[in-house]
């Protein structure tokens, strides 16, 4: 009986001692755990940078200046023992624009997930597991590469290595018995594996660490083998024998036409494979350049309705007109089918294009009244800015957005051409200085976007420079934060017409005092739109100069780019109903600190010449706001 006493006592105080241990333990962890309240969980890592135990504040600064860091030294590529520094930023207008974008919003907040439970209180055990278990956990940042950027410059640093497919071809000959033609075996072609390459580019771009990114070649064959193309080789000899071949306005002839003789057809004929099926057809780019003369005769665009304010009225400056368009594919296929016909007539095929705003629509605007104005200054912009700010201009104003459009800046805007009255400024690419067109039309992103933030609409997307610059600096108080960069195919400028009517887009230009104003138009529904002054919450300063040697300029020529002071800013958007409800949309930008950057000649035959750079404008300085 003693004993069975004495097992009892024992066993109770054990299971006494175990749980106030545990109890013990528990609130030992919880007040452990509570350091990590609002704070990073202990070795937790983005890529390669330690953020365990940062607010997400202090963990967002930190990620941010390794991804400045990253995108400033590019990435070095190789291939068959060789390597290239491929460059992930290209300098213009002062500012940059980054083939790269890293989220790091988004790697924050998935690092301050890591190691919390859903149950609160099992937190303390998830964050115990982070500190002692594994080697912690890492977090990959989120990348967007724009492919045909990254693409280009690989293929600008490795010119020779490619060696394009060609393809299986005719050889056609005339003689005094007619004409004749043999198959030409095409060759295999050795190319860039860029579907290989953007995994492993991916990867290192995630580890925010320097690293080679290995680039490798694969073949690509003809599409057509020979054989295939002998079979019709009987089938081209009688085009060439039907040719000429008649490209005309009408089916009966009448009207504008076009003979293509039997000549230059030889020269467009080739085999391809269609759907399966190998086929007689002729080369799309041959056969486009020929129809431009067919275009520019019978082509007229669509003309859009245009309109003004004069006098607080809406006046028409510009009648809507249908236009015609010519369908180049139809027209091919109509061309190939025409080859064996007799007569041999290809009739183009025509296409009506409608106005998107017809002189009918702007009977009924119900414009009635300044929503409200954005304004910019662009002073100290060199000639072809300015000359690419005008264009942009003129391109906008007086166009209509019409109710619930989703209104694209750079849709507005385009093609980016120098048809279209766009013209070249140098930019600077790694070590290299090149011609590009439609410097400037930062500076009418950024006046739209003030427009649609102080009429009220809401924004659907924006991005902010890379880059403080003085063209965009708020006209508030002179602080960044209120810009928009925009940039084909990305970054764009959107925002929603919600107010239930039409939309007028009035752009002036004021070279005088070198300004932009730009004014929506409409009819109010009582809504009101206003920001608060741009806040700087930190500067960053830039480094020493870096100096690199480039063949672009003439030997002991040097050229800089600016210096540039990296900034945090921060601004809300309002938008307030007439029902008194508002809603707000807080903007936080950053700006990369980027050192002066100099070109140093070592060129010793034809340079590029370089009085267009546009260095940046003013160096953007700190301002102390109140």
């Amino acid at each position: 009986m003693e004993a069975v006493t004495f097992w009892r006592t024992t066993t109770f105080a054990a299971v006494v001692f175990f749980l106030l241990s545990a109890a013990a333990g528990s609130i030992l962890a919880a007040t452990w755990a509570q350091q990590y309240e609002d704070r990073v969980g202990p070795r937790v890592r983005v890529g390669s940078v330690e953020v365990g135990g940062l607010t997400r504040e202090e963990a967002l600064e930190r990620l941010q200046r390794a991804t400045d860091e990253r995108l400033s030294r590019g990435v070095e590529v190789e291939l068959n023992g060789r390597a290239a520094a491929i460059p992930l930023i290209t300098l213009r207008s002062g500012d940059t624009t980054e083939d790269v974008s890293f989220d790091e919003d988004a790697a924050v907040a998935e690092a301050l997930a890591r190691g919390r439970s859903p149950n609160p209180a099992l937190d303390a055990l998830s964050l115990l597991r982070l500190k002692f278990v594994g080697d912690g956990e890492r977090v990959d940042i989120p990348v967007s590469v724009t492919r045909e950027n990254v693409e280009a410059n690989v293929r600008a640093a490795f010119p020779d290595l490619e060696t394009p497919t060609q393809e299986t071809a005719f050889a056609f000959k005339k003689t005094r018995g007619g004409w004749t033609g043999e198959v030409v075996e095409g060759k295999v072609g050795r190319l860039f594996d860029f579907d290989a390459f953007a995994p492993r580019l991916t990867r290192s771009l995630q580890s925010l660490e320097s690293s080679t990114v290995r680039l490798t070649m694969t073949s690509a064959r003809p599409d057509v083998d020979v054989e295939a193309a002998r079979f019709l080789l009987s089938e081209g000899i009688e085009a060439l024998e039907n040719a000429p071949v008649l490209i005309a306005e009408r089916p009966d002839g009448s009207g504008s036409s076009w003979s293509v003789g039997a000549d230059a057809l030889a020269r467009m004929l080739v085999a391809q494979s269609r759907d399966g099926r190998v086929v007689l057809t002729v080369k799309a780019d041959a056969f486009d350049a020929l129809l431009d003369d067919t275009a520019s005769a019978l082509e007229r665009p669509a003309q859009n309705a245009r309109f003004q304010v004069v006098d607080g009225k809406v006046t028409e400056f510009a009648t809507s007109s249908t236009g015609v368009a010519l369908d180049r594919a139809a027209t091919r296929n109509a061309f190939e089918d025409a080859l064996s016909a007799t007569p041999a007539v290809a009739v183009v095929v025509l296409e009506e294009t409608a106005p998107e705003v017809s002189t009918d629509e702007g009977n009924d605007l119900g414009i009635t009244e300044a929503l409200g104005t954005g304004t910019s200054s662009f002073k100290g912009s060199p000639g072809n800015r300015i000359k690419n700010i005008r264009n942009g201009v003129r391109l906008l104003n007086g166009i209509l957005i019409a109710p619930d459009e989703t209104f694209s800046l750079t849709d507005a805007l385009k093609p980016f051409t120098l048809e279209n009255g766009y013209l070249p400024e140098l930019v600077i690419k790694g070590d290299k200085i090149e011609p590009e067109l439609g410097g400037g039309l930062c500076q009418i992103g950024t006046t739209t976007f003030r427009a649609a933030m102080n009429s009220g609409l809401p924004i659907a997307e924006r991005r902010n420079h890379s880059l403080v610059v003085s063209y965009y600096n708020d006209p508030g108080n002179g602080n960044p934060g209120t810009d928009a960069t925009i940039y084909e195919p990305a970054p764009d400028l959107k925002f929603v017409n919600d107010t239930g009517h039409y939309i007028l887009f009035q752009a002036q230009m004021n070279e005088a005092s070198q300004s932009l104003a730009f004014t929506f138009w409409g009819t109010s529904d009582g809504r009101e739109g206003s920001y608060t002054p741009p806040k700087v919450i930190r500067w960053i300063p830039y480094g020493e100069d870096v100096r690199t040697e480039t063949a672009d300029l003439a030997a002991g020529v040097e050229k800089c780019q600016a210096p540039h002071i990296g900034a945090d800013t921060t601004f809300t958007y309002a938008i307030t109903r007439a029902d008194g409800s508002t809603e707000e949309t807080v903007f936080d930008s950053h700006y990369r600190p980027l050192p002066r950057l100099c070109l140093i000649g070592k060129a010793t035959a034809e340079v590029i010449p370089i009085e267009s750079l546009d260095t940046g404008g003013t160096v953007s300085e700190p301002v102390t706001t109140p």
